[in-house]
C-alpha cells in the first residue's frame, strides 16, 4: 500500500517512512462508459484527485467472451471493464490460496527466530530524533534482525516461486488467518481506490492497522458500486 498524508475522509496525517510505493490504483468509471475511453477517463480521474500514473495495468481476471467491452484484454487479464465482466470472485479467492501457502512457507523460514519490529517502529524513531539515530541506522537495524535475515536469505536463493517480502513482516507476524484475509481484501481494490463521484483512497501509513482501515474502506465501497459500472487499473510509477 502506499503511504499516503491524508486519510480516506482527507485529515491530514504526518507521514511515515514508507516500505514501498504504491503500484495499483483501481479507478471506478460510470456505467455507459465506452471501452475506447475507459484509459484517458481513468487517467484524468486520478490526475484531478492529484495522483501520477504510468498507464493502464493488467489487474483483473475475466472469462468472458465479450472482450470487446474491456480494456486490453490478453489470456484471462484485463485492465478494466464492467464489473459484471470481472472475475472479483475468482481474484479474492486466488489471492487468499496463494497467501495461505506464503505464510506456512514463511513459518517454516523463520522457525527459531524471535519476532521483529517492523520497519515502520525504527523509522519512527528516526524521525523523532534524525541526528542521534539517522534513517541509515534505523534501516541497518531493521534489516539486521534475525528474522528479517532469515527472510532476506530466502529471498536470495535463486529459484523461488514464492518471495517473502519483508515488507510484509508485520502482517505474517500477525497470523495466518489474517495474512489470507488481509491478501482477500487487498486482491481488487490494490494499493488506490478512486471511487465515484469523488475521493481518494489509500492507506496512511505501512502500520499494519492503518492498511487494514484502507482495505476496509476500499471493499465496504466497491460493493456500493452498480455491477454495470466501470473499474480501470492503472499503474503509478515507483
Amino acid at each position: 500500500m502506499r503511504v499516503s498524508g491524508t486519510t480516506s475522509t482527507g485529515t491530514s496525517r504526518r507521514l511515515h517512512l514508507p516500505t514501498r510505493t504504491m503500484a495499483t490504483a483501481v479507478v471506478c468509471l460510470p456505467a455507459g462508459t465506452p471501452p475506447d475511453a475507459l484509459a484517458a477517463l481513468a487517467t484524468a480521474t486520478l490526475t484531478a484527485r492529484g495522483q501520477a500514473t504510468t498507464g493502464v495495468l493488467p489487474h483483473f481476471d475475466t472469462h468472458t467472451r465479450r472482450t470487446g467491452k474491456l480494456l486490453d484484454y490478453w489470456n484471462g487479464l484485463t485492465s478494466g471493464g464492467p464489473i459484471n465482466l470481472l472475475d472479483l470472485h475468482g481474484m479474492r479467492t486466488r489471492a487468499a490460496v496463494d497467501a495461505a501457502a506464503a505464510w506456512l512457507l514463511w513459518q517454516q523460514v523463520v522457525a527459531g527466530t524471535r519476532p521483529a519490529q517492523p520497519f515502520w517502529a525504527f523509522a519512527d524513531r528516526s524521525a523523532s530524533d534524525p541526528h542521534r539515530y539517522p534513517l541509515a541506522r534505523a534501516q541497518a537495524d531493521y534489516l539486521s534482525q534475525p528474522r528479517v535475515l532469515a527472510m532476506r536469505a530466502y529471498n536470495a536463493m535463486p529459484g523461488h516461486a514464492i518471495p517473502l517480502p519483508p515488507s510484509a513482516l508485520e502482517a505474517f507476524q500477525a497470523g495466518y488467518g489474517t495474512y489470507v484475509n488481509l491478501a482477500w481484501l487487498a486482491a481488487v481494490p490494490g494499493d488506490g481506490l478512486a471511487p465515484q463521484p469523488g475521493g481518494w483512497l489509500t492507506t496512511r501509513s505501512q502500520r499494519l492497522a492503518d492498511v487494514l482501515d484502507y482495505l476496509t474502506t476500499a471493499n465496504a465501497r466497491l460493493t456500493q458500486v452498480p455491477r454495470d459500472a466501470h473499474l480501470v487499473a492503472l499503474a503509478s510509477p515507483a
